[in-house]
């Protein structure tokens, strides 16, 4: 899949306008659930040194994520994903296996259980693996939060996405429970710098973007911000060394 993802933190005042366009081209996520959300919680991985972090944090051209995703309150598997941006462009794997058995596979490589998957499941979920163990890379961040989304019915692939209440806390265990009470916000003014309460737009789309995209965005004079929900996590957990003391070398690469 390969696709682009721009990002703004957008005022909550401004969403029923965006709102409005989005569902003027398109309808709601089939996942949604009655009130048109839904909750997406990923368990990020990262070396000892935290390189995958710094090479977000410095944008580097090419960089990559992995994270291993479920979606509370849904019976629902577990998808291993590896996301990379090299400039703009994103290109992302995803593994949908078996959430009894993703464990074992991300630990152990399991060779019986990647028989068992259908062959493009399982070569997402060797990337994944390949990715863990060449990297030494370890659970590091747990990163939850609720989802409103809309897919255009007018383009091959478009997608508008509100994300909200964004919360996170340390994970070290190949495990996506969470404690209640260990949850910290992670999308609060105080975190993003903002004077009101904000939310993370997300347009997503191939190639170009799609005229009523264009159109919404000169019209509500939108302003691209980065925003990492891992990085912004990691910011808000840990004491990290400044910048200047890491290695500057840049991240691992894929």
């Amino acid at each position: 899949m390969e696709r682009y993802e721009f990002k703004y933190l957008v005022p909550e005042r401004l969403v029923p306008a965006i709102r409005a366009t989005a569902r003027s081209v398109g309808r709601a996520d089939k996942y949604a659930n009655e009130d048109g959300s839904y909750r997406i919680r990923s368990l990020y991985f990262d070396t000892r040194g935290h390189d995958l972090y710094w090479a977000n944090a410095r944008e580097q051209r090419d960089r990559f994520k992995v994270r291993a995703r479920t979606y509370p309150g849904k019976k629902s598997p577990v998808f291993l994903e590896v996301k990379r941006r090299v400039q703009d462009v994103i290109v992302k794997s995803r593994a949908c296996v078996p959430a009894d058995e993703w464990r074992e596979l991300v630990e152990r490589g399991n060779p019986a259980a990647l028989e068992r998957l259908p062959p493009g499941v399982r070569k997402g979920a060797e990337k994944f693996i390949g990715a863990v163990h060449r990297h030494d890379l370890r659970p590091t961040m747990l990163v939850d939060y609720e989802r409103e989304a809309y897919e255009s019915t007018l383009d091959r692939y478009a997608r508008v996405t509100f994300d909200r209440r964004v919360v996170c806390q340390r994970k070290e265990a190949l495990d996506l429970e969470a404690s209640d009470r260990g949850w910290r916000p992670v999308d609060h003014p105080v975190q993003t710098n903002t004077h009101e309460p904000v939310c993370v737009l997300e347009l997503k789309f191939e190639r170009r973007p799609p005229a009523w995209m264009v159109a919404l965005v000169r019209r509500l004079e939108l302003v691209r911000r980065s925003f990492s929900k891992y990085c912004y996590s990691v910011n808000a957990q840990l004491m990290l060394p400044d910048a200047r003391s890491a290695r500057i070398e840049g991240g691992p690469r894929l």
